[in-house]
């Protein structure tokens, strides 16, 4: 990198900006592109450079989306739904997100991810009422994407129904 911006043509600081950011973490090219409007750099230069880091493996959707995805079932599971909404917030392909969550699915089955999401919650729902519990322990789920058979299968496993 060189030390001043003010000599470097739009597209150097185009580049250098993108390579720090990446340096960081990994960015879908739509973030990247919305970091680089923000900062005020050229958009003129930013395709070129976006393209060619690329066509280099730099900048790479369904790279990104596949990490996003680990990082985010290993710190704070979520359900299909909300993951996929969460990569398209971010700017990843329709076509990508479904080919990485049904990797991701193959990887691990959802209703693990929900009882992992839920395991953190149980000690919040000690004392309550069975049918409560079980009530705000499902609401959880949902709110993270889970979908009902799954939010049923890890309810049954950590807080099944009183025996009537």
């Amino acid at each position: 990198m060189s030390g001043t911006g003010a000599d470097l043509s739009p597209e150097e600081r185009v580049r250098e900006y993108v390579l720090a950011a990446l340096e960081r973490r990994r960015h879908s090219r739509r973030e990247l592109e919305l970091k680089i409007a923000r900062k005020g750099l050229s958009r003129e230069a930013a395709g070129p450079v976006l393209d060619r880091l690329t066509e280099v493996g730099l900048v790479d959707d369904e790279a990104f989306a596949r990490a996003y995805v680990e990082s985010r079932q290993r710190s704070r599971p979520r359900g299909k739904r909300a993951l996929a909404s969460e990569l398209a917030a971010r700017g990843v392909d329709r076509d990508t997100v479904d080919r990485v969550l049904a990797e991701a699915a193959d990887e691990e089955s959802a209703g693990e991810a929900a009882r992992r999401a839920l395991a953190g919650r149980l000690r919040s729902l000690e004392g309550l009422p069975r049918e409560e519990a079980r009530k705000k322990a499902g609401a959880f789920l949902a709110r993270r994407g889970f979908a009902w058979g799954e939010i049923e299968a890890a309810l049954e496993r950590d807080l099944p129904a009183d025996d009537a």
